[in-house]
């Protein structure tokens, strides 16, 4: 097929000859066996001249298209081979970057020497950052759902969330024993990506969802400072897990409606180019699906996670 189509795009079996190298007789007996597999005539041919047939012309599209793609399957296999090099752009949450991720880059870098990594740990909400234009190759964006035009790449569990509030407040509450008891209750809103509602979705052993209206007295999007306020007694807040469980441990939380927990939160990530994702992102990707989980442990101090941690792909 790469013979006939340069006989076809050269004009005539000796201009072919001269482009690929080969003699015009090696290309006239590929011709010629082609020829007889297929059981037609596809180049008419004198001594002085040769006529392409018109099957002959639609053969020639498409094997046109299939050595497009034997050139890319051999693209592909050629950049899996070759070690990943080159500026890798990522933007993700500061909580996340700070706990999670940075624990992972050194050992991705001593792996991977020809990588210049630069991690945009940014508060700023993504639809205010034109990810193409500031040269973003990949974005880790943790929401319970991701609806936008850009392909998931992997899609990672993450923990759930837990009701949270400190001995002194649940003192001054009282226990709340059903979700209704705290309708209206004064909170600390953590604001995740894609959910500003003042209200609570609360999930019991068989999945049966409530929702409880609160009222924000701090509205913030990092974790941490939730965390800080709800210690202090500023109102209930809703928080990860893996944020919370050591706090609890130490009686500077309390746990409400232990029956009931948040909805799944799911790490992201995705890319914003159609040009899909470079041999740098891939690899980035790889070694955050094997240190993930240890890394989830880690960091909320070798404590047991209390949500299976799964990896999916798109």
């Amino acid at each position: 097929m790469r013979y006939y189509a340069a006989i076809v795009d050269a004009g005539s079996l000796s201009a072919a000859g001269r482009q690929l190298g080969v003699t015009k007789s090696l290309l006239s007996q590929h011709l010629n066996r082609l020829e007889q597999t297929l059981g037609i005539c596809l180049i008419q041919r004198t001594t002085r001249r040769m006529q392409v047939t018109p099957l002959g012309q639609a053969f020639h599209q498409h094997c046109q298209l299939v050595l497009e793609e034997v050139a890319r399957a051999r693209a592909m296999i050629e950049e899996a081979r070759d070690a990943p090099r080159g500026r890798l752009k990522i933007l993700c949450p500061v909580l996340f970057a700070q706990r999670v991720l940075m624990p992972l880059v050194p050992s991705f870098l001593r792996e991977y020497p020809e990588v210049e990594l630069v991690l945009d740990a940014d508060y700023r909400d993504d639809q205010d950052i034109d990810l193409i234009s500031e040269g973003y190759d990949l974005v880790l964006e943790i929401r319970r759902q991701i609806e936008d035009s850009r392909s998931i790449v992997r899609a990672f569990t993450l923990d759930r969330h837990w009701l949270t509030a400190s001995p002194e407040l649940v003192h001054a509450l009282g226990t709340p024993q059903t979700p209704a008891e705290l309708e209206g209750v004064a909170s600390v809103a953590l604001q995740v990506s894609g959910d500003n509602h003042a209200a609570w979705q609360l999930f019991d052993a068989d999945e049966t969802a409530c929702t409880i209206n609160h009222r924000p007295r701090l509205v913030c999007s990092d974790p941490l400072i939730a965390m800080d306020a709800a210690i202090a007694g500023t109102g209930v807040a809703l928080l990860p897990t893996s944020l919370c469980m050591a706090q609890i441990a130490q009686g500077r939380l309390l746990r409400l409606l232990p029956g009931h927990q948040g909805g799944t939160m799911h790490l992201y990530a995705t890319y914003p180019s159609r040009h899909g994702l470079s041999r740098a992102a891939r690899c980035f990707l790889d070694h955050l699906s094997q240190g993930l989980p240890s890394q989830i442990r880690h960091a909320v101090g070798d404590a047991p996670v209390p949500s299976r941690m799964q990896l999916t792909r798109d």
